[in-house]
């Protein structure tokens, strides 16, 4: 009987584990397939990435917090030459 008691005990413990482990990411948390992200949410890889790599969580309408992004894709960027150096000629130091 004691060691039925020691074996439910342990059971017991390590339950909670199990179900931790099952858990669904949130909005900006690191995912590798779709079924990692919480429902409603789509598993976004950065341009070029692989499932390896892994990507975030975001909103199916992309307004997600892009902030956790590891994405440097930035086609489509202007960059802003306004404080852009006037003197483009080469030296040789």
């Amino acid at each position: 009987m004691n060691r039925l008691l020691r074996l439910t005990a342990v059971f017991a413990l390590l339950a909670p584990l199990c179900l931790v482990a099952g858990c669904k990411q949130g909005v900006g948390d690191r995912c590798q397939v779709q079924s990692d992200c919480d429902d409603g949410l789509l598993c976004v890889l950065p341009a070029g990435g692989t499932p390896q790599a892994g990507g975030t969580c975001q909103t199916q309408g992309g307004t997600g917090d892009m902030a956790a992004s590891t994405s440097t894709d930035m086609a489509g960027t202007v960059p802003d030459m306004t404080n852009a150096p006037t003197d483009l000629t080469p030296t040789s130091d």
